[in-house]
């Protein structure tokens, strides 16, 4: 049985597509640096290794998530590998699990493939969840619910997973008491001074515009070839937005690290796409001077 029968989110790298082969070169040279780094730093070789690998994970999921919620900008995604190799640099700890849950719900709501999750998809997100939420990670817990629950209303829905959904609502219903009146200090809200709001306010006000201007999708289902629904791909981006925003502001920088090549990818798609903007608007005030 073909692995595309099976899932509806997973999508493979053709490296005879330049742009798949491009990223595939940038993570594997990211891995080598990073990892040379750490082991000439006095590391030994499986941690530096280890390294290597995170960051070059690191990087490849910035570019992921940048395909996912920029479908028509192709370059972008390499100016959100870019900030996504800033960032780590920074926060070099995201969490893995997390990170692939995040990418399949973006890819629940957006439909890049043009079908909707099938049961194994929604098995695998419960399951993910599930497991984060036993470490203390309800917030990705409660996205995953909201990604189930938006794709049964969004055009064309898909119901079927609304099982899963139920599921992880009573998980969470059962987790209320240890999440909220334990006095676990992780979950409380610990934003302290100017530093973090503002980053996240930047985050915000960058990546505004690219909603509004999703309002029309040529990108196409990778398995249908039908043009992607534009209110599922700006309500991805609302997704991955939120994704960002919540962790961050519920756990500080901590939250900021978790996730920081989904924050890579928002910056970079953000950067790209107003800096194409400003420059239509310059081009047509030059055009009109003449």
């Amino acid at each position: 049985m073909k692995a595309k029968s099976l899932s509806s989110v997973t999508r493979s790298i053709d490296l005879t597509y330049p742009t798949n082969r491009a990223i595939t070169v940038v993570t594997l040279l990211f891995f080598f640096v990073t990892a040379g780094f750490q082991f000439a730093s006095g590391k030994d070789v499986f941690p530096a290794l280890y390294s290597g690998l995170r960051a070059g994970i690191s990087v490849f999921f910035a570019w992921a998530f940048a395909r996912e919620i920029d479908p028509d900008n192709e370059l972008s995604a390499f100016v959100a590998a870019f900030t996504g190799c800033i960032g780590f640099i920074f926060f070099s700890s995201p969490l893995l699990l997390a990170l692939l849950l995040e990418l399949m719900i973006i890819r629940i709501v957006n439909r890049s493939k043009g079908l909707p999750a099938r049961t194994l998809d929604s098995l695998v997100v419960l399951l993910l969840s599930s497991w984060i939420l036993l470490q203390g990670g309800w917030v990705f817990c409660v996205l995953a619910f909201l990604a189930f629950v938006l794709d049964a209303f969004l055009p064309e829905p898909n119901r079927s997973p609304q099982v899963f959904a139920g599921a992880l609502f009573l998980a969470l219903s059962l987790s209320v008491r240890f999440l909220f009146f334990s006095g676990n200090e992780r979950e409380k809200v610990i934003i302290q001074g100017t530093g973090l709001p503002i980053f996240i306010l930047t985050a915000i006000l960058l990546f505004i515009p690219l909603i509004f201007n999703s309002r029309t999708i040529t990108s196409k289902g990778d398995l249908t070839g039908i043009p992607l629904s534009p209110l599922r791909v700006q309500t991805a981006q609302m997704m991955a937005l939120l994704s960002i925003v919540l962790p961050a502001v519920l756990q500080g920088w901590s939250g900021v690290e978790s996730l920081i090549p989904l924050w890579g990818a928002v910056f970079g798609v953000s950067i790209y796409g107003n800096s194409k903007l400003l420059f239509k608007k310059l081009i047509m005030v030059l055009v009109r001077q003449r």
